[in-house]
């Protein structure tokens, strides 16, 4: 495999992994708001059993997505053009470790709402 890509191959890298991450990110929170609205709605019906397989079923798609996205950044590294957070840009690492907080943050907290933030009636 050769060493060096050349600028053209460089930017289509680029726009391939940030695609890739950004749709991962879209449906997770696409998911995300899923659950959380019906949790709201239906809820206070289910079991236990079943909020705890919705809690299981959304923990386990938002651990997949995130190892897709961690999968499509190492894909860029084995070409030695690091895109995520060994980039010297500032930004880029804000935006990185922001995501990442959010993921990790939004997870529990869809999860903490699929038990305690259902409608009573």
């Amino acid at each position: 495999m050769r060493e060096e890509l050349n600028n053209e191959e460089l930017i289509q890298l680029y726009e391939v992994v940030t695609g890739s991450v950004n749709t991962q990110f879209e449906l997770w929170l696409t998911i995300t708001f899923a659950v959380i609205i019906a949790s709201y709605l239906a809820g206070h019906r289910l079991a236990k059993s079943l909020q705890y397989l919705i809690a299981t079923l959304y923990s386990a798609v938002s651990v997949l997505l995130f190892l897709m996205l961690v999968g499509a950044i190492q894909f860029s590294e084995q070409f030695n053009q690091p895109l995520g957070v060994a980039s010297e840009s500032n930004l880029v690492l804000a935006i990185v470790v922001l995501r990442v907080a959010v993921w990790i943050l939004g997870t529990i907290a869809t999860i903490v709402f699929i038990f305690k933030g259902h409608k009573d009636d």
